[in-house]
């Protein structure tokens, strides 16, 4: 796994730095979600930068459908690694009280995953600049972990992220952005 501070210089072409930092990071495992920004994020290392990537899906009770569905048809096609985590465990994972539940979860999915993948590989995900770290208290269990996230690094916001989607072809590039289900208080 990478655990060395990484730097990536701010007036570089986006994609160039993109490539650059890909190169520097493989082989790599890269979570994820379903949602659009981690779909691309894997499309781009594989046929893009062109390095040694292999996704991961942390499947658990907080996953919307839809998302769920597109990432298992990824981890389908690529000999992808699926993580499971039951109701019950995650429910006490996110417990009864909100503040730090994200964190909690987050610290909680890529610590299993860290055990799984060992020191060989880099682990990304596909936080993004849009992503704030006030919004998404899990970022801060990223970075005590080590998880690299080559888009906020880059510079990569969620507009540029969905126009080069929609240029690569990928069938969700307009998927409406989401929190997972415990966030937005949807889970029964």
């Amino acid at each position: 796994m990478c655990s060395d501070i990484i730097t990536v210089d701010p007036n570089e072409n986006f994609w160039k730095a993109l490539v650059g930092l890909a190169q520097t990071l493989s082989p790599v495992w890269l979570a994820c979600s379903g949602g659009i920004d981690s779909i691309w994020l894997f499309h781009f290392f594989k046929h893009i930068a062109a390095i040694e990537v292999r996704p991961v899906f942390f499947d658990h009770p907080g996953v919307y459908l839809q998302e769920r569905a597109a990432a298992l048809v990824v981890m389908r096609s690529e000999n992808g690694v699926v993580v499971d985590f039951s109701k019950e465990e995650m429910f006490t994972v996110w417990g009864a009280q909100r503040k730090d539940r994200c964190y909690r979860c987050k610290r909680h999915l890529f610590e299993r995953l860290i055990q799984f993948a060992g020191d060989s590989v880099t682990l990304c995900d596909g936080t993004h600049v849009d992503d704030s770290p006030e919004r998404r208290p899990g970022m801060r269990a990223l970075t005590e972990l080590g998880v690299i996230s080559p888009l906020r690094l880059c510079g990569w916001n969620k507009e540029m992220i969905r126009n080069a989607a929609r240029e690569a072809g990928l069938k969700a590039w307009n998927q409406p952005a989401r929190a997972c289900l415990a966030v937005e208080g949807k889970l029964g």
